[in-house]
């Protein structure tokens, strides 16, 4: 993800309003507060992604939305960075700084670039996922949420055809999220982008509409 260099693509704030989802219409599992990396439980987006996950929510007749997290502040971005650097630097020792930055970068953007917005710090990125409503299970997607591994990739098992069943629950979500304007990451198959940098850069257009987020008005 971190690695397109969407960097220099300008941005024209929309000042479209950051607001807190709540459990009516998605499920919410706060998953950074749930692993001690925010101290925040609640769950922000702008209010224009707001609107289009409602309409993706309400095209999906069998399947309910699950939001792990949306609005990250750079100081919550760096905690996740740094949980993650010191997990792979245990997993594996042989590698310098450089070659565990390099790996970590695809999926993780680091909070200490100023030059770089990470994607999320804008209120525009969302990670999600689908339960099937007669079970109450999530859909099988071939891998945990924030897997670091091949098979995160957004079409792996397109390219790969070694599972049909999972191929298709990641084409039902990516293509609902896709009717809707968003953009997905090639990296992370739960990751989707509207309005950003990341977004403007895949969508080919000449600037963005969703800055930074430094802090909220929610406490």
């Amino acid at each position: 993800m971190s690695l397109i260099k969407y960097d220099n693509i300008k941005i024209h704030e929309s000042q479209d309003p950051l607001i807190v989802l709540d459990d009516s219409n998605f499920i919410l599992e706060p998953i950074y507060y749930n692993l001690g990396l925010s101290n925040d439980p609640k769950i922000y987006i702008r209010k224009r992604v707001a609107k289009k996950l409602n309409k993706v929510q309400g095209n999906l007749k069998k399947y309910k939305i699950k939001i792990w997290d949306g609005l990250r502040l750079r100081l919550v971005q760096n905690n996740i960075y740094q949980a993650n650097y010191d997990t792979m630097k245990i997993k594996f020792p042989e590698w310098d700084k450089e070659q565990l930055r390099i790996y970590l970068e695809t999926y993780v953007t680091s909070a200490n670039v100023s030059s770089r917005i990470p994607s999320h710090s804008t209120g525009g990125s969302v990670d999600l996922t689908l339960v099937y409503i007669p079970t109450g299970e999530e859909l099988d997607m071939g891998t945990n949420f924030d897997d670091f591994s091949c098979k995160s990739a957004a079409l792996f098992y397109e390219i790969n055809n070694v599972d049909k069943k999972i191929r298709d629950n990641r084409r039902i979500l990516r293509e609902s999220m896709l009717e809707e304007g968003f953009t997905y990451d090639d990296d992370e198959w739960w990751h989707f982008d509207y309005g950003n940098q990341i977004w403007a850069y895949k969508r080919d257009k000449s600037y963005a509409f969703y800055g930074e987020i430094t802090k909220t008005n929610y406490t």
